[in-house]
């Protein structure tokens, strides 16, 4: 009897103890462009690779899941493509590891400097981030692998990344056979969508798109964001404008349209110093609310922002939001989103 009554207890407890860990909120921190050579490139050699998040790591050290848009590739070697020299980025190696020691789980790929240095440098990247513990997004050794999902498991439950460019990388021939970041195709974008959504609980789906410096999302932006909601994606999130696009809520669901830059050095265009980074919060029901920390880029490096500095981008970014849906709360430097 009484070892029965043990077993019970030890059952009791083990459930009650899995229901606990399984019912805890997932936290999901989304940070904007990162860029690791140039202007940045001289701070880090300078200062250390780990110079850039010395101020932000706190708040994304702390999250179950985060990603950014990784704007370089990082490679010693590699092949420089046919472009504009200045718009030819390398990142060192040595990089991998910082940004794993900021909180970074998965980094997405797909963008239009990528292939800077070639199809060699991009398998560098792969491997760099792979030995560095971080997943890499939207790209693979082929087109088909490219476009494959990515799922992390966090407190019983799986979550789901895709990552598309709209913006087919220049300087090199395209080879579907070869290795290569994944490229948004409209045909095939829901299909793959919905698949990837079968097979976890939670999908977010990121673009890199839409017109450099231009506060606000284009048509064809809202038309992928739209079909990828509408296909299953419970969260969407964009980069490539290096400023603030709004965030439109469509279907109970949240498009961030543009994070703008994160670790970037100084660009003439106005705005392109301010940015934000989204924490999300997921509850077992799949239900989502927003809390968006602005920041500030201060010698590459992002800062969080305060009292009027925060309020100002805070109240830009709701203007900027204004026509799709999303009411943005402020509240002590901080605004809010429940959808």
């Amino acid at each position: 009897m009484k070892r029965r009554f043990i077993v019970v207890v030890a059952v009791i407890l083990t459930t009650a103890t899995l229901y606990y860990h399984y019912s805890k909120p997932i936290h999901i921190i989304a940070a904007g462009d990162i860029l690791l050579d140039r202007g940045v490139g001289k701070y880090l050699e300078e200062k250390g690779y780990d110079y850039p998040y010395t101020d932000i790591k706190k708040e994304i050290i702390k999250s179950d899941i985060a990603i950014a848009n990784l704007e370089c590739p990082l490679t010693d070697g590699g092949n420089a493509v046919l472009k504009r020299p200045e718009l030819i980025f390398r990142g060192s190696r040595l990089n991998g590891a910082a940004l794993k020691n900021t909180g970074f789980d998965i980094l997405s790929l797909a963008n239009n400097h990528t292939m800077d240095q070639g199809r060699e440098g991009l398998i560098d990247t792969i491997k760099v981030l792979k030995d560095s513990d971080i997943l890499p997004l939207g790209t693979g050794m082929s087109r088909s692998e490219a476009r494959e999902p990515v799922f992390i498991e966090r407190k019983g439950r799986s979550i789901g990344f895709l990552g598309y460019c709209d913006f087919p990388p220049e300087g090199y021939i395209y080879d579907e056979d070869k290795a290569d970041v994944a490229r948004a195709d409209m045909k095939s974008l829901g299909e793959e969508v919905k698949a990837a959504r079968d097979n976890c609980d939670f999908l977010l789906v990121s673009f890199h798109w839409g017109k450099e410096f231009d506060c606000y999302p284009k048509d064809r932006q809202r038309e992928m964001a739209h079909m990828a909601i509408e296909s299953g994606a419970d969260l969407v999130i964009g980069h490539h404008p290096h400023v603030l696009q709004g965030v439109e809520e469509y279907k109970g669901k949240l498009i961030f349209y543009s994070l703008g830059n994160f670790v970037f050095d100084r660009q003439i265009p106005r705005g392109t110093d301010e940015s934000v980074i989204i924490d999300i919060t997921i509850d077992r029901g799949g239900s989502q609310k927003a809390r968006i920390i602005p920041v500030r880029i201060e010698d590459c490096k992002p800062i969080i922002a305060y009292g009027q500095e925060a309020e100002h981008i805070l109240n830009k970014y709701a203007v900027y939001s204004g026509d799709y849906g999303a009411g943005i709360n402020v509240v002590n430097s901080i605004g809010y989103i429940t959808p």
